[in-house]
């Protein structure tokens, strides 16, 4: 009969566990939830696969079997064990799901204020620009207009790229903090309070519809236009808009980089290596364009040849944390192991809620021979992530049979 020897320290976070038990043969295993208060079952869970003998992982979201959001509070478990040879008696045990506060959502759209966008507008280079707004929503009661730039969000600096995706991910919901704007020259300060990130967004099709009918050479609303329609998953819409710009700007780095985000949108990975390289031959400064090229280059496996372009991204915005964490994975995998201890510490340093510098710190950790640290910051990553196809991945790589 097949057993089950432990169940490891439940590890909990962000509405995510990690669970871990030990078999002692090879085996298919069930884990159930039940809330002890009704003694209903909240969640039945069985492995896809029979796993091998040793460690078994399980990322386990804090959602029920509709899909719904478990409420945070104490639950029980049992995991149990079956293969050709039977089924194991079940383990037992007890976890405390606390679930962090809720992030918030920004009710406007707002493109980087990239140096080619600000010429045109005749404003200093960098922050976000404000293009499209929801109506009486909280960025207009905060006193924010479109084509104003944020410069300052929760008392975090946005002048980059990587500083506004780190930033944006850290709002709270339905608590005020500061803001800063510049409208022209002048920069003001405000109080802003946001929705919480499951509140619907708004559509600004519409908005966007008067606002490129009105300004048709203008960057700023014809690229928030077009990455809006990418945003919402209408990738051959943003096509239908970036073919009516005019010739000229469509031959702008910024056109090329665009064309280069609908190709990955559509799964066209050589077309949008092509485009990115373009952008980044016209402006070889631009952050943005860069790492999409150096991604591309990852996915077409070509790391050896992604590792350059990752480094000259993060040096034209060194708070870019997703352009540290994936340049940690290139050398990784390039066996550039110091190296990617460095760049994955940086962007962890960074964004410390961000689920790739973790995992990225935590395979650098381990490809650099410090097992225990490796694996502890690798399941503090997990916990964070919310692909759940991606982590059973991941723990299936470096977490089973090896933890």
């Amino acid at each position: 009969m097949l057993r089950l020897r432990k169940v490891f320290t439940s590890e909990q976070g962000h509405g995510r566990l990690l669970l871990g038990v030990t078999s002692k043969t090879q085996a298919t295993v069930t884990v159930t939830i039940t809330d002890p208060k009704t003694k209903q079952v909240v969640r039945t869970i069985t492995s896809s696969k029979n796993h091998i003998q040793g460690p078994v992982w399980f990322l386990v979201q804090a959602v029920n079997a509709q899909g719904y959001q478990m409420p945070a509070g104490r639950y029980t478990l049992s995991v149990s064990a079956k293969n050709s040879r039977g089924t194991s008696k079940a383990l037992r045990g007890k976890f405390l799901l606390s679930l962090t506060p809720p992030r918030a959502r920004l009710d406007g759209y707002t493109v980087p204020n990239l140096p080619a966008i600000a010429r045109q507008l005749k404003i200093a280079p960098g922050g976000q620009l404000v293009t499209a707004l929801g109506v009486k929503g909280a960025l207009i009661n905060a006193g924010l207009r479109r084509g104003d730039v944020i410069t300052k969000i929760n008392n975090l600096d946005v002048t980059t790229p990587g500083q506004w995706q780190s930033a944006i991910k850290s709002l709270p919901a339905d608590v005020p903090f500061p803001i800063e704007y510049r409208r022209g020259s002048i920069v003001t300060p405000a109080e802003l309070q946001l929705p919480a990130d499951w509140t619907p967004a708004p559509d600004y099709a519409a908005t966007f519809k008067v606002l490129v009918k009105r300004n048709p050479r203008s960057l700023g609303y014809l690229l928030a236009s077009a990455r809006s329609r990418i945003d919402a998953g209408k990738p051959d819409e943003a096509q239908k808009q970036l073919d009516a710009w005019s010739p000229a700007l469509k031959k702008m780095a910024i056109g090329q980089m665009l064309q280069g985000d609908i190709d990955v949108a559509t799964d066209d990975l050589k077309g949008a290596l092509a485009a990115y390289q373009k952008a980044v031959t016209i402006d070889p400064t631009l952050a943005p364009a860069l790492l999409g090229k150096a991604l591309v280059l990852s996915r077409l496996d070509r790391t050896a040849d992604a590792v350059p372009v990752f480094q000259a991204a993060v040096a034209q915005d060194p708070a870019d944390a997703v352009g540290q964490a994936f340049l940690a994975y290139a050398l990784i995998v390039t066996n550039q192991t110091d190296a990617a201890i460095i760049a994955a510490t940086a962007a962890v340093s960074l964004d410390p809620k961000y689920d790739d510098a973790l995992v990225a710190l935590g395979l650098a950790q381990i490809a650099a021979g410090q097992k225990s640290h490796g694996v502890a910051t690798l399941k503090k990553g997990l916990r964070l992530m919310s692909d759940q196809k991606r982590a059973d991945q991941l723990i299936a790589e470096n977490l089973e049979p090896n933890a």
